[in-house]
């Protein structure tokens, strides 16, 4: 897996675990590029998030990206 995301240049490469589940791997450099964190509290703070998503997720605690983005179009709407 890492030769793979050094072919990559640091990644992203989407790599399957067990049975069909996709995994995202890549170099630190670049997640913290992608994510915008420099310091190690911010990175603390994203890689937690993200945990926080992914469990949030496997629990069935979210929606689809439609919904989500209809929600936020009614609640920005601007006024004619």
């Amino acid at each position: 897996m890492q030769s793979a995301v050094e072919q990559e240049r640091g990644g992203p490469v989407e790599v399957y675990g067990s049975g069909d589940t996709p995994y995202v791997l890549m170099s630190m450099e670049v997640y913290r590029e992608l994510m915008g964190v420099g310091s190690e509290a911010d990175f603390s703070a994203s890689v937690q998030a993200v945990e926080r998503g992914y469990q949030a997720a496997q629990a069935g605690q979210s929606r689809s990206f439609r919904d989500a983005l209809d929600d936020l179009g009614r609640k920005n709407e601007i006024p004619r």
